[in-house]
């Protein structure tokens, strides 16, 4: 396996564990298992219930930590870029720090401060891997880097934005307040990401446009979402109705993964916005 199919995997295996950590916290399964490393002091639970959601969840990302360490392993190991060896060591840290914020999660009863932090860490490890994963491919290794372009920093705005809104739709997921600021700050996101996307269609260029297309079409899917997830909001939502909030915040992460990648590349080749 290449470097690159491995942090493509372990993205991947990211976004899964951020689906099936936001699974535990719509169908209100945080304290279904209530000790940690293991699982009912076994480690292999039976699957039923609120332990399906929680344990499957610990499982994933047990997946995640192992890849993630070979990862920034083989990394310090076999590349000598500055960027990357910093990014695989936080991804390192990060995916650790992790593990521990989500046994504290469950071992002090589910605090909203660990709880929010827990969610921020874990979409910014995801946005770490798909970086790591662009880094190592056929198509950033063979590009020349293009100085002096200047429409990544139209991405760099929405990266910050929407990462401002990751935290405010964290906060309002396990405290239940701020739906105001959340829906405030839901506007500005849609406003920067259609931005990126409008501009990234007209003056990026082939390597950018497909992401631009998929920012448009998840954006617009992203607005019908938020008003599910408004509609199913319960600390123990069922069926159909708990995939709404999950759904809601899972597109989120990948807009927000998708955007990074956008930055990323509109920063390699050099972009400039055409005068209009």
């Amino acid at each position: 396996m290449t470097l690159h199919r491995l942090a493509s995997f372990s993205a991947f295996f990211a976004f899964f564990v951020l689906f099936a950590g936001g699974m535990v916290t719509s169908t209100g399964s945080g304290l279904a298992v209530p000790d940690w490393p293991l699982s009912y002091g076994q480690w292999m639970p039976p699957m039923v219930g609120g332990v399906l959601f929680e344990h499957g969840h610990r499982m994933i990302a047990s997946v995640v930590a192992a890849l993630t360490c070979i990862l920034a392993i083989w990394i310090h190991l076999t590349d000598t870029r500055r960027w990357m060896r910093r990014l695989s060591l936080a991804a390192g840290f990060g995916v650790l720090l992790q593990a521990v914020l989500g046994g504290v999660t469950v071992l002090y009863g589910l605090p909203p401060q660990v709880s929010i932090a827990h969610a921020v860490l874990g979409q910014s490890l995801f946005c770490c891997l798909i970086l790591i994963a662009q880094g190592s491919s056929s198509w950033y290794l063979e590009t020349s880097e293009t100085p002096g372009g200047t429409l990544w920093k139209k991405g760099r705005l929405a990266v910050g934005i929407l990462f401002v809104q990751l935290v405010l739709g964290a906060i309002l997921r396990h405290t239940g307040t701020g739906l105001a600021s959340h829906l405030v700050g839901a506007f500005l996101a849609f406003w920067a990401v259609s931005r990126v996307a409008y501009i990234g269609q007209s003056d990026g260029g082939p390597d950018i446009q497909i992401l631009s297309l998929l920012l448009m079409l998840m954006v617009l899917a992203q607005v019908f979402l938020g008003v599910g997830a408004f509609l199913g909001r319960s600390d123990r939502a069922i069926g159909f109705i708990a995939l709404l909030p999950t759904a809601h915040q899972a597109l989120g992460a990948l807009i927000l993964g998708i955007t990074v990648l956008w930055t990323l590349r509109a920063h390699r080749i050099g972009a400039v916005e055409k005068a209009q």
